[in-house]
Formats: structure tokens, C-alpha cells, sequence
């Protein structure tokens, strides 16, 4: 009974032999449409687009990221391959691959002979053509059916592609084992090495795990692997592709002992905000109309995208953190975020919250939440507007506190303002900065018009929400500390506003370019003002509240920022070719810092140390650059300013010339004068737009 089955089967597949032999032997049969899909040779098959990990690499071209799913695939070119791995790979699995046609008959015929004696006739004898099309456009199926469609679609493919371009194909699509696809990534897996470095012996292995990635593992059936490996390098000395002495010498060479397959890691804060830009920018459209479809691009179309980050900014940033922030078991954390004020590109990014994991809150960068209440570090900001209204840094302001400033129907009220220090008297909008008094800023706010603050923030370069209220003009909002970066930086570069970006192009897996990043600045804030300001600035670094930040021998701008009850710590400064804002506080919230490391956090403390650290290291050997100077006779001379908060009158500071007129600048309440010339403040009414109270030790 058994040998007539055999007969029978027998009888039948050669039967299917003879109509596919017929079939190449008279292409003239090819039109029939019995065994070809509608639309006959003349409609290319398409091949399943092979999945290609996208890589991520820093400014200086080393590799950060690589974005992968389940399979690790490195494409090669078939010139890249040497012709010991081709002659390995041909030996083992179609040594006749040049000479046949899109099926070998000779090999289904012995494969017929051997499955028949084991009961089957749907193993063995397929082509490499065969096997690029079952990889690339059959599913896995093994029935007769698809072996008879998988021998038609060879026959087409090679009628649509050469040979050399079906063994590349080919090449770059069989699974190889532990999870590597394609020889490229096979050669990495096994070896750690390129594919052109591969030794005859290590190509051979190679070969065998084609026909069994499980049962040939080296790792996991080392006897097997070895035994096949070294009949492999026998079958190369069979065809003459390698000399009976080098086999001997070959099946010597030890067989892998670890895997180097890349592990799946998450990506760094940086990379995750560069994918999280890629997927929602509008810029990036041409990966796809949706995040889906983007999301899709980055993890199969083997992209090349080159970020801004400076890994050597980067290593220095995350080290000063950890050496300078006391350990306090993860609760306090700082951000950082450093950016070339000359384009934009953000050059290193500490995220401020170690536990945030992808799509998680970012504190840098707000993904994922919101900011953080910008303390006195938000004062720039006001001194922007109050320079584009006219005033002058000599001008002159109340600072003493508490002051306090009443609201019509809203609560708290009155409004009171504390400084960080009881007193200061009257004092010029330069020593105001520099020392940081909450209570100036508050009547210089006020008097300027809350919603022009707002107006000069959203210039600068802050897009969150903000509420024009008196607070404001000392840091009440949520900022993230890469608004603040790109505020600070129209500082840096004498008034021009660069949009931070986080990556400089994306290449394509064919070369091509797809993205690329122009920076293109905007004029925000005329030269004149900002040396202005720059000068204001420095200030606060050589005599104020900053001089933790100081750099001996560079030039230094800056301003720091302490929120109510010590809950967010600042420093925010930059020199001409680089500027970094450092946050300090509990990514969890607003949490006091009255005790952290023996001291309470103020922005002059940690913050400025932190901003010190890293900036010398990060310009170390880099050129000392200067800022531009103002032109003096451009300045308005000095004033007094009556704060409308203020009942009555205030006569002109003592010592000021008699001729000195006092004024009040566009944009605040109109002031009138009394008979000997003094101001008198105009009874002012603060519409009721919602307040965030500042009482506590202030902001400094």
C-alpha cells in the first residue's frame, strides 16, 4: 500500500513538473491565464516593503538612537557583500543560481526523491527567486496550491529584476535567526562586524542558518551549528570555491559565543523630543499626513535623522547636574536646556524629571505637562517691553516693600508683594535687575500694562498661556525652561528670535533628503535695546543676585528666578555663542526647597552653580566673545517713574537737576503735574483680570 502511494504521488507532482517545465520551456504559454494573475507579466509584482529601523545621530555623526520594533535589519548593497559570503550563502542554499531560471528542475527533482520517501512533496528544491518571492509577497502558507503560484511569481520577478538585483533583494530579506533580518544585520548579530569583514568560516555559518535559524544556533545547538557549518565549508570545496587546506584551517575557527544584536533601549529625553517634533510638526508632513503615518516611517523606513545635540554638551550637562544637586533621593532634580543662540539648535537637553519614560512629563520641554513658575527669571521680559516703550535703564522706581495693589472684585485683595529683603528705597531700573526687587518690577509692570508683557513674551519666543495680571511682571505663570532658552537667546543674538529645533535634516533609506532644517531668524527687538538690556544683564552676574555664574575672563548675561516659597529654583544666561537656562524643584510639584543640602534654594544658589559648571566646561577653549555696546546718545536720560499704586504725590528724587521733568512712558496711565512741578499720580483702577497672589518671601 505504501508503494503505491508513493507511485501515486509521484505520478502527480511530475504531472506538475511537466506543466511547469512547459511553461519556461515556450514563453509563449506565459499568456495563459490559468496559472497567471489578472493583469498578466505586463503589471510588476510588488514586493512587501522590507522594515528598516530608523537611526538617530548627534551633530558630530555618532549614533544615538536606533528606533526598531521586533526585527533588527541593516540593508547592504550586493557590492558590499565580499565574494567569499556570496560563494557561501550560493554553496549552501542554490549553487546554480547564475545558470538556472526562476525554478531549478534538477533540485525539485531531488527534493521530490527525498520528500517522497518521507512522505511529503512540499519541501526543498525552491530557488533563491523562489524564496525572495515567499519572503516578500506569499505568506507562509505551505500548501500546493502556493507552491504552484510561488513557481509563477518567480517566473515573473525574474522577468522584472536581474539576477544581481533578486540575491541583493534576497540578501537584505532572509531571517537569519535571533532576530536578525538580512545579511547586514546577521553579520552585526553574530560577529559584530560589517558584512566585508566576515571571515570564509563565519559566512558559512551564516549560510546554514538560513535552511534552520533555530535548529543552527550557535548559542542554543552548538553542536549542530558546528557540524553543519564545517559541511558547508566541505560543499565550497565541492564547487571549487575554496581549497581543501583552507576548509581544514576554517573548521578551526570557534563558533560565536554572545549575540551583538543592538538592544531595544529607550530613547534619551532629547530623542524623545525629537520624535515627539517628527510626529506633530508640520514641517515634517513629507514622513506622513498623520502621526500614525510618521510613526510608521520612523520605525520601517530605515531613515537617517541628524539631530542638533552636541553629545559633549550633553555628557557635561548631565554631569554637573548630579554632582551639583545635593542627593536627595531623586525628590529635587534640575533641567537644562542649552541652545545655539546664533540658529536655534538645542545642543543639550536634561529633562529635570529621571522617571518621565516616553510620552511622560518632560520638564525641560513641558511634553507631557506643563511649566514652571519662572520666579524673577521672567524679568527680562518686562525690561524688553519697558525698553521698547521708551523708558531708559537710568530710570528711577520705588522699590520698597511689601507694596500692595488693589483689585476690584478679585481675591486676594489687596494684591501684596513682598521682596526677598525688607526696604530699598528708590533705585534705577538697572539696580532693580540686578538686585532683583520684586516690588519695582510689580510698579514697573503695572505701570507698562500687563497685557504688553504678555504681548513681549509671546514675541520672545514664550507660547504657554499667560494671564495678564500684576504677578506676572514677577514670574507667576508656568514657563518651560525651553521657552525661557528661546527668550534669553533673542538676548544672545542682539535681538533676532531662532526657533529652537532639535534636528538638522532626514535622510531617506535611497539618500535622498527629505528634511532639512534652515534656520531662518526674525528681527523681534531692535540692536539698540538689546545691548541695552545685555548691559542691565551683566549687571546681575558681576554685582547682583547672580554672581554664582560668573565665567573670569567671558562676558556674562543672565537672570535668576526664585519663586514663592522656594518651590522653583532659576538661572537663565548666556554669553554671545551659547546660552542655558537651568531649572531647579520637584518634577512632581510645587514643592518647597527651604532645606536642601543645609540651605534654601534661591536661584543665585544651585541654579547659578549648575549654569557656572556646565558653561565653562562647554566653552572651554572656545573663543572669548564680547557683546555689542549700545550707543550711548541713544539712551533716554533717567526719570523718575510715579508707580500708579502710589496715593498723592512724589516729588523729584533728591539730587536730580531742577530742569529734570518727570514723566510717565506710552503705555501706563497719563500723569499730571502741581504747581512746583512734582507728580502727581493719577487715581488708577486695575480691571479685575485674575491674580495670582506673590505673597511669601517674593521673588527674587
Amino acid at each position: 500500500m505504501r508503494v503505491l502511494s508513493k507511485l501515486i504521488l509521484t505520478v502527480i507532482f511530475g504531472g506538475l513538473l511537466l506543466g511547469l517545465g512547459s511553461l519556461l520551456l515556450f514563453p509563449a504559454l506565459s499568456n495563459l491565464t490559468l496559472f497567471l494573475e489578472p493583469g498578466s507579466l505586463s503589471t510588476p509584482l510588488q514586493l512587501r516593503t522590507l522594515s528598516y529601523p530608523s537611526k538617530f545621530y548627534d551633530s558630530q555623526g555618532n549614533l544615538l538612537y536606533v528606533m526598531q520594533t521586533n526585527g533588527f535589519r541593516t540593508p547592504v548593497t550586493l557590492s558590499q557583500i565580499p565574494k567569499n559570503v556570496i560563494n557561501a550563502v550560493l554553496d549552501v542554499e542554490d549553487h546554480t543560481f547564475y545558470q538556472h531560471g526562476p525554478i531549478d528542475l534538477k533540485s525539485i527533482a531531488r527534493a521530490l526523491s527525498a520528500d517522497v520517501s518521507g512522505g511529503t512533496i512540499l519541501e526543498g528544491g525552491s530557488t533563491i527567486t523562489q524564496q525572495l518571492v515567499k519572503n516578500t509577497i506569499l505568506t507562509p502558507q505551505r500548501t500546493l496550491s502556493r507552491k504552484i503560484q510561488e513557481a509563477i511569481d518567480a517566473y515573473r520577478i525574474e522577468g522584472q529584476f536581474t539576477k544581481n538585483e533578486i540575491l541583493q533583494k534576497y540578501l537584505n530579506t532572509v531571517y537569519f535567526g535571533d532576530g536578525a533580518y538580512g545579511i547586514g544585520a546577521a553579520a552585526k548579530t553574530y560577529f559584530n562586524e560589517s558584512v566585508g569583514q566576515l571571515t570564509t568560516a563565519q559566512a558559512s555559518l551564516l549560510a546554514i542558518l538560513i535552511e534552520d535559524p533555530t535548529g543552527n544556533d550557535p548559542f542554543l545547538n552548538p553542536g549542530n551549528a558546528l557540524a553543519r557549518r564545517n559541511i558547508a565549508l566541505d560543499q565550497m570545496v565541492q564547487y571549487h570555491d575554496l581549497t581543501q587546506a583552507q576548509a581544514n584551517k576554517d573548521k578551526l575557527e570557534p563558533l560565536p559565543k554572545v549575540s551583538y544584536r543592538p538592544s531595544i533601549n529607550a530613547p534619551s529625553a532629547f530623542v524623545q523630543e525629537a520624535i515627539q517634533r517628527i510626529l506633530t510638526e508640520p514641517k515634517y508632513s513629507v514622513l506622513g499626513s498623520n502621526q500614525n503615518q510618521r510613526l510608521q516611517a520612523l520605525q520601517n523606513d530605515g531613515l537617517q535623522i541628524y539631530t542638533t545635540l552636541n553629545s559633549n554638551y550633553e555628557s557635561e550637562a548631565q554631569a554637573t547636574v548630579k554632582k551639583v544637586v545635593p542627593n536627595t533621593n531623586g525628590k529635587y532634580t534640575a533641567a537644562l536646556v542649552s541652545i545655539d543662540p546664533n540658529t536655534g539648535a538645542v545642543e543639550a537637553l536634561v529633562s529635570g524629571n529621571p522617571t518621565h519614560g516616553f510620552g511622560g512629563y518632560d520638564v525641560a520641554t513641558g511634553t507631557g505637562g506643563t511649566g514652571r513658575q519662572a520666579g524673577s527669571s521672567f524679568k527680562p521680559i518686562v525690561l524688553a517691553a519697558l525698553l521698547q516703550q521708551g523708558y531708559s535703564p537710568n530710570d528711577i522706581i520705588d522699590g520698597t516693600g511689601p507694596c500692595q495693589f488693589v483689585i476690584p472684585g478679585v481675591k486676594p485683595s489687596p494684591y501684596i508683594v513682598h521682596n526677598a529683603e525688607p526696604g530699598y528705597g528708590l533705585m534705577t531700573i538697572t539696580k532693580a535687575t540686578a538686585d532683583s526687587v520684586n516690588c519695582a518690577y510689580v510698579r514697573l509692570g503695572v505701570n507698562l500694562g500687563d497685557q504688553n508683557i504678555v504681548n513681549m513674551a509671546h514675541i520672545m519666543g514664550v507660547t504657554s498661556h499667560l494671564t495678564p495680571v500684576p504677578s506676572l511682571a514677577i514670574g507667576s505663570e508656568d514657563i518651560t525652561p525651553l521657552e525661557m532658552a528661546e527668550v534669553y537667546s533673542v538676548l544672545a543674538d542682539n535681538g533676532i528670535r531662532h526657533t529652537p529645533y532639535f534636528t538638522s535634516k532626514i535622510v531617506g533609506s535611497n539618500g535622498n533628503t527629505l528634511v532639512q532644517t534652515v534656520s531662518k531668524g526674525v528681527r523681534v527687538l531692535s540692536a539698540q535695546n538689546v545691548e541695552v538690556e545685555d548691559q542691565v544683564m551683566q549687571a546681575v552676574v558681576q554685582y547682583g543676585t547672580g554672581t554664582a555664574a560668573a565665567l573670569p575672563g567671558r562676558e556674562v548675561a543672565g537672570k535668576t528666578g526664585t519663586t514663592d516659597n522656594f518651590t522653583d529654583g532659576w538661572f537663565n544666561g548666556f554669553t554671545p555663542q551659547l546660552e542655558t537656562a537651568v531649572w531647579m524643584g520637584d518634577p512632581a510639584g510645587s514643592v518647597p526647597m527651604f532645606d536642601v543640602g543645609g540651605i534654601p534654594v534661591y536661584g543665585g544658589t544651585y541654579p547659578a552653580r549648575i549654569w557656572h559648571d556646565y558653561m565653562s566646561q562647554a566653552l572651554s577653549g572656545q573663543p572669548v566673545l564680547t557683546f555689542p555696546q549700545p550707543n550711548p546718545a541713544l539712551i533716554p536720560p533717567g526719570r523718575f517713574i510715579v508707580p500708579i499704586d502710589s496715593p498723592g504725590s512724589i516729588t523729584t528724587p533728591p539730587n536730580s537737576p531742577a530742569t529734570t521733568t518727570t514723566t510717565t512712558p506710552s503705555g501706563s496711565a497719563p500723569a499730571t503735574t502741581n504747581g512746583n512741578g512734582s507728580v502727581v499720580s493719577t487715581t488708577t483702577t486695575i480691571a479685575p483680570t485674575g491674580v495670582t497672589s506673590a505673597v511669601g518671601p517674593g521673588k527674587r
